[in-house]
C-alpha cells in the first residue's frame, strides 16, 4: 500500500463503524419479534426463520461479488451502493404487506449488507497501517459487540412501543447517518486494472449457501424424493464449483489457500463460533417468550446477561491474548462453553435456574472471542487480496450465521411439521427440542475443541500476523 495516512482517519473509523453496528442489529433485533411476524402472516410456512435466513444467506452468497467489484469500481462507490440498498431493504421490510415482500426486503437488505461488512474492512487496511491497524480493527470490532448486545433489546423495545415494523428501519439508522456523512470517504480507485472477473465461480459460490440452507431449513417439510434430489444438486454444484476454481486461471477465490490449515482452520472455527451464537440467541428468546410467557421486550431484556458475556469477552479478547495467547484463550472458552451446554440439558419446564444463567455467561464467553478468528484466517491473503480475504471472511461469518438460524427450525421439524419457529409449542416439546438443539451445539463445540488444539502455537500467538505474499 502506498497511500499516505489521512489526518481525519479516525473520524473516518466512525463512519466505518456506523454501517457494521445496523448490519449486526438487523441480524438480531428481528430475533424478538419473530413470534409476531408469524402472527401477522398466518398463512405462510415457517416464515418466521425464512425472515432470519434470506438476509443471512443473501448476506453469505453474494460476499465474494462484493469483494471483486470494490477491486473494480473503488471502494467509495461501492460502499454508497451498499448503503443505499440496505436502507432501500429496510425500508421494504418495514412497509411490506405481504409474507413475499417481507422476505423479498430482507433479501435486498441482506445483498446491501454482503457489500459493506468486506468494503468496511478493506476501507480499514487502507487507512491504517503498523501499530495502528489492531487498534482500528479493535474499534471496528467493538461496533460489532453493540450490534450484539443492544439488538434484542431494541427488538423487543420496538415492539413494545408499537409494532415489530419499526424494527427494521430502528436498526438502519447507524446507516442512515453513514449515508450522510459519506462524502467525507476517500474514493480510493483501483491502483491497477483487475483481472477478468470469474463470472462462473463468483455464481457456485453464491448458489451453494442457498442451496445447503434451504435444504437444512425445509428438510422436514419436504418429501424424501425432493431431500435426495437437493442433496445431489448441493454435490453436483460443490464438484462443478471446486474444478472449475482449481482450473481458472483467475479464479474468485484463490483456491490455493484454502488448502492451508492457516485459512481453512480459524474459518471452521469462526463458523462453528457464529453458528452457536445465533442458535443460543433463537433458543433462548424462544423459551423466554413460550415457555415463561415474556412479552417481546421482556424476552428480550433477559437475553442482558447473555448478549453482555459477549461483549465483554469481545471487547477483552485482544488483551486476554497478548497475555495468553490466541489459542490457550480460545481452549479455555471452548471448554467453558461445553460445560455450560452440558448443564443446560438439565433444563427443565419449571425455568431458568442460576446454574443455568452462569452456563449461558460461559457460551456467551466463547462466542466474544471471534475477532482473532479473522485475524488468523485472514493473515493468508497479502494486502494487495485484502478485499477478497474480507470478503471470504464475511462469507464464513454469514454461513455460520444463517447455520445457527436454520438449527432451530430443524429440530423443531422433527417433532412436528407445523412447528415452525415462529409457532409456538407446548412446555414438554419445547423443552424437547431445546434438549435437541443443545446436543447439535455441544458436538459443534467438540469439533471445535479438536480444531483449537491442532492449532499450531505460531499460528494462535498474540503478535498481529503478518500476510503471506
Amino acid at each position: 500500500m502506498t497511500d499516505e495516512p489521512r489526518q481525519d482517519r479516525w473520524h473516518l473509523l466512525v463512519l466505518l463503524c456506523l454501517p457494521t453496528m445496523s448490519i449486526l442489529l438487523s441480524t438480531n433485533a428481528p430475533m424478538t419479534a419473530l413470534a409476531a411476524i408469524a402472527k401477522t402472516f398466518p398463512d405462510t410456512s415457517n416464515l418466521a426463520v425464512w425472515v432470519l435466513l434470506s438476509y443471512t444467506i443473501t448476506a453469505a452468497s453474494l460476499s465474494m461479488l462484493a469483494g471483486d467489484l470494490g477491486d473494480r469500481y473503488g471502494l467509495r462507490r461501492l460502499y454508497s451502493f451498499g448503503l443505499a440498498i440496505f436502507l432501500l431493504g429496510s425500508l421494504g421490510a418495514s412497509l411490506a404487506d405481504r409474507s413475499e415482500l417481507l422476505v423479498l426486503s430482507r433479501i435486498v437488505s441482506g445483498a446491501g449488507s454482503a457489500i459493506l461488512a468486506p468494503v468496511a474492512l478493506a476501507f480499514l487496511n487502507r487507512l491504517f497501517s503498523g501499530s495502528e491497524k489492531p487498534i482500528a480493527f479493535g474499534f471496528w470490532s467493538a461496533s460489532v459487540t453493540i450490534g450484539v448486545v443492544i439488538g434484542p433489546m431494541l427488538g423487543g423495545w420496538m415492539q413494545t412501543l408499537g409494532s415489530w415494523r419499526l424494527i427494521f428501519p430502528a436498526a438502519a439508522l447507524p446507516a442512515v447517518i453513514a449515508l450522510i456523512m459519506l462524502h467525507r470517504l476517500p474514493t480510493f480507485l483501483p491502483d491497477q486494472t483487475p483481472a477478468p472477473m470469474d463470472v462462473k465461480g463468483i455464481t457456485g459460490l453464491a448458489v451453494l449457501p442457498f442451496l445447503t440452507l434451504f435444504t437444512v431449513t425445509e428438510i422436514g417439510n419436504l418429501q424424501l424424493g425432493t431431500i435426495v434430489a437437493l442433496l445431489l444438486l448441493i454435490v453436483s454444484t460443490s464438484v462443478w464449483t471446486w474444478r472449475h476454481l482449481v482450473r481458472c486461471p483467475y479464479p474468485a477465490i484463490p483456491i490455493g489457500r484454502l488448502y492451508n490449515a492457516i485459512w481453512w482452520r480459524p474459518s471452521l472455527l469462526q463458523l462453528i463460533i457464529r453458528c452457536i451464537f445465533i442458535a443460543m440467541l433463537t433458543l433462548l428468546t424462544t423459551y423466554f417468550h413460550n415457555l415463561e410467557g415474556e412479552s417481546e421486550y421482556l424476552a428480550a431484556k433477559a437475553l442482558i446477561p447473555f448478549c453482555l458475556a459477549v461483549g465483554v469477552a469481545s471487547l477483552s479478547s485482544g488483551l486476554m491474548c497478548k497475555v495468553l495467547g490466541a489459542r490457550t484463550v480460545l481452549i479455555i472458552v471452548f471448554v467453558l462453553a461445553i460445560l455450560g451446554l452440558s448443564s443446560l440439558l438439565s433444563l427443565t419446564v419449571s425455568g431458568f435456574r442460576l446454574q443455568d444463567w452462569i452456563a449461558i455467561i460461559a457460551i456467551g464467553l466463547l462466542v466474544g472471542n471471534t475477532a482473532q478468528l479473522s485475524r488468523l484466517s485472514m493473515s493468508s491473503f497479502s494486502p494487495s487480496e485484502s478485499m477478497r480475504g474480507a470478503a471470504l471472511n464475511t462469507m464464513i461469518i454469514n454461513l455460520g450465521i444463517s447455520l445457527g438460524a436454520a438449527l432451530p427450525s430443524l429440530c423443531r421439524s422433527l417433532f412436528s411439521s407445523n412447528a415452525g419457529l415462529g409457532q409456538e409449542l407446548n412446555a414438554t416439546q419445547l423443552v424437547q427440542v431445546l434438549h435437541a438443539d443443545i446436543m447439535i451445539l455441544l458436538l459443534l463445540s467438540a469439533l471445535g475443541v479438536w480444531q483449537v488444539l491442532r492449532l499450531s502455537k505460531d499460528q494462535g500467538a498474540s503478535s498481529p500476523a503478518t500476510a503471506n505474499p
